[in-house]
């Protein structure tokens, strides 16, 4: 299936999941988080604001903010670019109808990355939106651990990916974490 196709597939399964087990999901995603070891070590976590019939993650949010850790989130540039920005100025509504932080861009290290996508694949591969907004964040963060909290509709055989593409390094899912081998 090429991407395209993946994507509607998927993005419509996602969006006919009932509010309540979307809800019910992303609480046991986000606790799995909370309990990760390379969680609690970490101090600069890069997150980011759901939109639609994502995986809910405002309270993992809040909870990186309770434990004093230091919370990014993305913000869509003029220019098709993604900046990370600190959470603390307030929020506008960006291009595609999605909160993002107010403030200035930060080119510092981050600890942990916590990456939505439509799909994943048992390789650590990724299907976002089409954008190639984190395919530019992760070669930037290279080595920074990139971890993907998703619904099991979400988990698919395989998926296109080209050379350059940078996996993810964890998938959680409500019954599972895998951690990705990389050669």
């Amino acid at each position: 299936m090429d991407k395209k196709s993946l994507r509607l597939k998927i993005k419509k399964l996602r969006d006919s999941m009932g509010k309540d087990q979307r809800e019910l999901e992303s609480k046991i995603l986000c606790k799995k988080i909370l309990q990760l070891d390379e969680y609690k070590n970490a101090r600069k976590i890069l997150s980011f604001m759901n939109f639609g019939s994502e995986v809910e993650i405002e309270r993992l949010n809040e909870k990186i903010l309770e434990e004093n850790k230091i919370l990014y989130l993305p913000r869509v540039e003029k220019d098709g670019t993604l900046s990370i920005v600190e959470y603390g100025k307030g929020f506008s509504i960006g291009s595609y109808g999605i909160r993002e932080p107010i403030g200035d861009n930060y080119l510092g290290n981050l600890d942990l990355i916590i990456t939505p996508g439509l799909a994943f694949d048992l390789e650590g591969n990724r299907l976002g939106y089409g954008k190639g907004y984190y395919d530019k964040l992760f070669l930037n963060n290279f080595s920074t651990l990139k971890i993907a909290p998703i619904f099991d509709i979400q988990l698919v055989e395989s998926i296109p990916y080209e050379e350059h593409d940078i996996k993810i390094d964890m998938i959680i899912t409500k019954n599972e974490i895998l951690r990705i081998k990389k050669y």
